[in-house]
C-alpha cells in the first residue's frame, strides 16, 4: 500500500508506486557524492577541533536536528527491548567505535586516499558478516571475484599514496580497517534486526548514544575542550551534522530496507571516485587517465559482483548452466 505525507516521510521514503528502482538510485547516488566527500570535511574539521570532541559534537547536532522532525512527522520510536539494544549497538558500535577510529586514524596522519583504500575493505567484510548473519545474503565466489575487482580500482586510482605510510603509521592504519569492520557489523546488525525501525527516529536516539560515547572517549584522552574554529571546525562540524549524517543516514537506513546489506556497502568503492573528482574539481588535485581507468575498473567490479547476466555468463563458463540458479544476491526472505 502507497504511503503519503507524514507517514511516509517518518518512515525514510515514498513506498509504493513511487519507490521505484530509479528512487533507489537516486538515493544511491546521493549518498555516494555526500559521503564521498565527507573525508576532506573531516580533514578540515581536525583543524578546528580535536577529533573525538568533533566527532561528537557532529552526531549532537545531529541528532538534536532529528528529534523535533521525529515528532513532527510522528516517527515511532523504538517499540522493545530488542529495538532499543539494536539503538545502543549501533551507538556504540557505528557511532561511536567506527566514527571514532576514523577521526582518529585520519588525525594521526592517514592521507583521506589512503583511508579511502583502507575502508574499502567494507564490501568485503560486510559480505562476510552478512553471509554469517543473514539467510539470503550468501557469499558467493560471484561477490568475492566483484569486490576484489573494485578493491584494485581504488588501489590504482590512489596509487601514488601506497608508499606514503611509515610504521609509524600502522596502528593509524589498523583503525580505519577496524572502522570499516565496525560499520560491517552494524549494517548487517540494521538489517536483520532494524526492518521495523523508522529511520528518523531511530537515528536521533542512536546518534545521541554515539554522540555521548565520543564525548567520553574524548573526556577519558583528555582532549582539550573549546568552541571550535571558524570555520574550520564549526563548519565542517554543520557540513558533517546535516548533509553527512541527517540526510545521509535516514537514506542510508531506508536502502537497507530495500537492497541487500552487501550491494548497498558498495558506496564504499564508489566514495573514493567521487572524492578524487572533488579535489580536482575544488583543489589543485588532478584525475588522469589512469586515474579513469580505475574508475572504470571500480564501476566493473561491482557490475560484475551483483549482474545476473554476469552470474549466467560463470555458471556457463563453468559448465554449470543447468545447475539451479545462485544468483549473488537472492531474493529476500525473512531472517
Amino acid at each position: 500500500m502507497a504511503m503519503d505525507g507524514p507517514k511516509a516521510l517518518r518512515e525514510g521514503v515514498i513506498q509504493g508506486p513511487m519507490a521505484t528502482s530509479s528512487k533507489q538510485s537516486a538515493a544511491f547516488a546521493m549518498l555516494c557524492l555526500i559521503w564521498g566527500s565527507t573525508w576532506l570535511a573531516i580533514r578540515i574539521g581536525l583543524e578546528g577541533a580535536p577529533a573525538f570532541l568533533s566527532a561528537s559534537l557532529r552526531f549532537a547536532v545531529a541528532s538534536i536536528v532529528l528529534v523535533p522532525l521525529a515528532v513532527v512527522f510522528r516517527s515511532k520510536w523504538p517499540q522493545n527491548r530488542t529495538e532499543w539494544a539494536l539503538v545502543g549497538f549501533v551507538g556504540i558500535v557505528l557511532f561511536t567505535a567506527d566514527y571514532g577510529l576514523i577521526y582518529w586514524g585520519e588525525n594521526h596522519g592517514v592521507l583521506s586516499g589512503l583511508s579511502a583504500i583502507l575502508f574499502a575493505t567494507f564490501p568485503l567484510q560486510t559480505a562476510l558478516v552478512a553471509n554469517a548473519f543473514l539467510k539470503a545474503e550468501r557469499f558467493t565466489i560471484q561477490k568475492m571475484l566483484g569486490i576484489g575487482v573494485g578493491f584494485g580500482g581504488v588501489v590504482l586510482i590512489f596509487r601514488s599514496q601506497l608508499g606514503t605510510a611509515g610504521l609509524g603509521q600502522v596502528a593509524p592504519m589498523l583503525s580505519i580497517v577496524l572502522a570499516a569492520t565496525c560499520a560491517a557489523f552494524a549494517t548487517v546488525a540494521v538489517k536483520r534486526w532494524g526492518h521495523d525501525t523508522e529511520p528518523i527516529s531511530f537515528n536521533a536516539a542512536a546518534m545521541a548514544v554515539g554522540a555521548a560515547g565520543l564525548a567520553t572517549v574524548s573526556l577519558i584522552t583528555r582532549e582539550p575542550w573549546g568552541i571550535p574554529t571558524w570555520p574550520q571546525g564549526l563548519g565542517a562540524i554543520l557540513y558533517l551534522a546535516l548533509a553527512g549524517s541527517v540526510v545521509t543516514f535516514v537514506a542510508w537506513q531506508w536502502l537497507l530496507k530495500e537492497m541487500p546489506a552487501t550491494s548497498l556497502s558498495y558506496i564504499a568503492l564508489i566514495i573514493p571516485i567521487v572524492a578524487v573528482l572533488l579535489g580536482a574539481g575544488l583543489g589543485n588535485e588532478t584525475f588522469d587517465l589512469i586515474d579513469l581507468a580505475g574508475a572504470g575498473i571500480v564501476l566493473l567490479g561491482i557490475y560484475v559482483s551483483t549482474s545476473r547476466r554476469a552470474a549466467a555468463l560463470a555458471r556457463t563458463a563453468m559448465g554449470l548452466a543447468g545447475a539451479d540458479p545462485d544468483p549473488a544476491d537472492p531474493p529476500a526472505r525473512k531472517t
